[in-house]
């Protein structure tokens, strides 16, 4: 990466200082203005996801003030242990900063916790306390798609929007609100318009047509519309534009998304191979886009094939560098994706065995961080995955047993979508033992973006009768060019059911 020196830095800031119209940041507080400066680089790295170029901004603002609050915070350490540790650091040098980091701190820390009750009340207060400023309502905004409460989450980015055209995040997430951007929480079906996420498209390669994640983004509105000869060259520039940077191998890795779902699987897995021989010498990297290598396979409707791959990364981890907890974290990844390719394919002794090996790693990881959320969120996850490969497998008594504890842990958090497991499972139950509408209501009651879940809401609706609506369900599955382990397994599938394989 380019070293950028402290002059520019300084000269980047002038420069915003005096725009047309006066930009107010909500405050950062810092001994320093170097080390803000070298900060508020590190943000424009972090909204474009150059996680490793982040850090390396965020360690010289460090450098300079080892006690800066919100630098701590958002040094995302691959090692466990330095994050929790830079984190309890933000939390006890925060106290010495405005109120406004505060409550910034509060609402990471409310994620962390599963309370977003307690991270609406403080984005709330943000925009409240500093309605002059952009960034409050991006705060809120960002707080009510999580919670999916979508439509006041889109009236509070507009706002931003309005006070500052040139906010990156919030087009991004209005962008991501239209078509599939990451882990962004999209409208419903009906809601969606891809012209308006082109449009959004556009503003993002204004405002930042220096890195390559606005095409990237851009291409994937075309890709939407299964337009992959319009999406290429968007996915080029992509490519051209984040050379030498660590997102590089992300973006061959959505160019071969692009030529899988246009039908050319050669070419797609040659692609995904060349983002994987690009990030070798980043461990965590090179284990997500062999996911995708994984994934490839699972289209192709090639367990064995997905098996395999996942073997081949397997082998692999115990020489790639990672440290004792990741370790364990990236063994219960595997062992997971081996348990959906295993149970998807009725293979039930290899199923369980990779069941109980995940959860085997996932406790050992929450022993070691010692961390109380970590650890409910290890014993939702054992009981969520159990009560699912118990009714891939027709156990449906066991799975309810399961899922009657899941539940009574879930109702407990703050949180309006945490239920959306529970639901989504008890559907596909109540459809395998033949109560339809049983399972109509738990799917309703669920995540309405959950594909995976979409597909068996599309056989309860076929099976009750309701033809019309079903075949909708399933052309809308079958139509979603976007790679991820549950379109991966349903979207064949979906095809199977309205006669297009």
């Amino acid at each position: 990466m380019k070293k950028i020196s402290y002059l520019f830095t300084v000269l980047t800031l002038f420069i915003i200082g005096c725009s047309e119209k006066e930009i107010i940041k909500l405050p950062i507080t810092t001994t320093s203005p170097e080390a803000l400066g070298y900060y508020r680089l590190a943000m424009l790295s972090y909204e474009v996801g150059d996680e490793p170029e982040t850090r390396t901004y965020l360690d010289s603002a460090l450098a300079i003030d080892p006690k800066f609050a919100m630098a701590l915070e958002f040094y995302d350490s691959p090692d466990p242990l330095q994050k929790k540790k830079h984190r309890e650091l933000a939390k006890k040098y925060v106290e010495k900063a405005t109120l406004a980091e505060i409550k910034m701190l509060e609402i990471r820390e409310s994620y962390r916790e599963g309370d977003m009750d307690k991270a609406l009340e403080s984005a709330n207060w943000l925009v409240e306390n500093h309605k002059e400023s952009d960034e409050s309502y991006v705060w809120l905004g960002q707080v009510l798609s999580d919670r999916n409460e979508l439509d006041k989450a889109i009236v509070e980015l507009k706002k931003a929007i309005k006070i500052n055209p040139d906010n990156y995040r919030a087009n991004a997430l209005l962008m991501g609100h239209h078509i599939a951007a990451g882990t962004q929480v999209m409208l419903p079906e009906e809601k969606r318009d891809v012209k308006v996420g082109m449009k959004f498209g556009d503003e993002l390669i204004r405002i930042r047509g220096d890195h390559g994640l606005p095409y990237h983004l851009k291409a994937n509105c075309y890709r939407q519309q299964g337009m992959f000869e319009e999406a290429k060259p968007l996915y080029e520039k992509s490519i051209e534009k984040r050379k030498g940077l660590s997102s590089e191998g992300t973006a061959y890795v959505v160019s071969a998304h692009n030529y899988m779902f246009g039908g050319n699987l050669e070419v797609a897995r040659e692609r995904y191979n060349s983002a994987i021989k690009l990030v070798e010498e980043d461990p965590n990297i090179w284990f997500i886009l062999n996911m995708y290598l994984t994934f490839s396979f699972m289209f192709d409707n090639d367990y064995i094939g997905a098996i395999e791959n996942i073997t081949k990364v397997e082998e692999q981890l115990d020489s790639k560098g990672f440290d004792d907890i990741t370790l364990l974290f990236r063994k219960g990844q595997s062992s997971w994706q081996k348990m959906i390719c295993y149970a998807h394919n009725q293979m039930e002794e290899d199923a369980y065995l990779s069941l109980k090996k995940r959860i085997e790693f996932n406790k050992k990881r929450a022993e070691m961080l010692g961390d109380q959320n970590i650890s409910r969120g290890v014993k939702t996850d054992e009981l969520f995955q159990t009560a699912w490969v118990n009714i891939l497998f027709g156990k449906y008594d066991m799975a309810r047993t399961s899922l009657d504890q899941l539940k009574k842990i879930q109702e407990k958090r703050n949180d309006p979508t945490a239920m959306y497991g529970y639901h989504g499972l008890s559907g596909m139950a109540h459809l395998m033992e033949g109560n339809h509408e049983e399972a109509l209501d738990n799917f309703s009651n669920g995540d309405l973006n959950a594909i995976y879940f979409n597909y068996f809401k599309g056989l309860a609706l076929k099976a009750a009768g309701k033809e019309e609506e079903a075949k909708k369900v399933f052309n809308d599955i079958a139509t979603i060019n976007f790679s991820n382990w549950n379109i991966a397994i349903v979207r064949r599938l979906a095809n199977k059911q309205i006669g297009k394989v």
